[in-house]
């Protein structure tokens, strides 16, 4: 019988991150939203179907603190990431977050540097950010790691993501992606093409233009581009394109279009 000993029970228990390690191999990702579910059951729902990622939306949404310390303890026994998306990029939204274990922070309406530069003195720890030292129970799953090894950890492996949401944002792209520490960009649709003043309009050559804007300035500084959709030809079509870092619709519209599928066939 193959035992562990104690060291390699301890060294395995910090996790990698599976995006990050799908992204650097060059590869595409696939994740989706939670807006309504409030069991950590839903974790293991979604990594039963392969999804690399979950996120969690506290931008539009109501989960607390204790909901979102539930659910990333429950992602440290399954094989994918998941990330919060907080309501703004305030210090203590993005430092508590993590703090009661989100694996990374998808952070909305990035528009400057100088914002990318506040976003990463509050995500990661010297000598790469300013980040405040709190050994996270909920990340070490209750084991003991020193100060040094954590902070190693959690600046090689937690990933940060801008949202361009907004005109001023894609002009400014290359400059957003190349500052270190970006890992990942995810356009928001709706309110880029609200700012554009064509809401809604994703086919709208304006907002195409945009599109092929971030994946040509995040490719120049190897950063993955990428994009949430609800509309599944409009996700593929923009994978084809070289968006890599993709979120497709969210729990309450998949529930929604499962019942409606159902019942009109049972109608039939």
């Amino acid at each position: 019988m193959n035992i562990m000993n104690t060291e390699d029970q301890h060294k395995m228990t910090l996790k990698s991150s599976r995006v990050r390690k799908i992204l650097k191999e060059g590869g595409t990702c696939f994740g989706t939203m939670l807006r309504i579910l409030r069991s950590p059951h839903a974790v293991a729902l979604c990594a039963s179907q392969n999804w690399d990622y979950i996120i969690l939306d506290t931008e539009h949404n109501d989960y607390d603190l204790e909901t979102i310390s539930n659910f990333a303890l429950a992602a440290k026994y399954e094989d994918l990431d998941l990330y919060v998306r907080p309501p703004d990029k305030l210090y203590h939204q993005m430092a508590q977050m993590l703090d009661v274990g989100a694996e990374g922070l998808i952070l909305p309406q990035v528009k400057t540097v100088e914002e990318v530069q506040k976003i990463i003195n509050a995500t990661k720890y010297a000598p790469i950010g300013k980040r405040g030292v709190s050994i996270s129970e909920t990340v070490t799953r209750y084991r003991d790691y020193s100060q040094e090894e954590y902070t190693q950890w959690a600046n090689s492996e937690i990933m940060t993501i801008i949202q361009i949401e907004s005109e001023e944002g894609v002009n400014n792209a290359g400059k957003l992606v190349s500052q270190k520490g970006v890992d990942a960009v995810m356009i928001g649709p709706a309110d880029l093409s609200q700012d554009l003043g064509i809401p809604g309009q994703l086919e709208h050559p304006r907002i195409e233009e945009a599109f092929r804007e971030v994946i040509l300035q995040c490719n120049k500084h190897g950063v993955a581009p990428g994009i949430h959709f609800s509309n599944l030809d409009y996700m593929k079509k923009w994978v084809k394109e070289g968006m890599r870092f993709n979120t497709y619709s969210y729990d309450s519209k998949f529930l929604k279009d499962a019942y409606h599928d159902c019942l009109l066939k049972l109608r039939q």
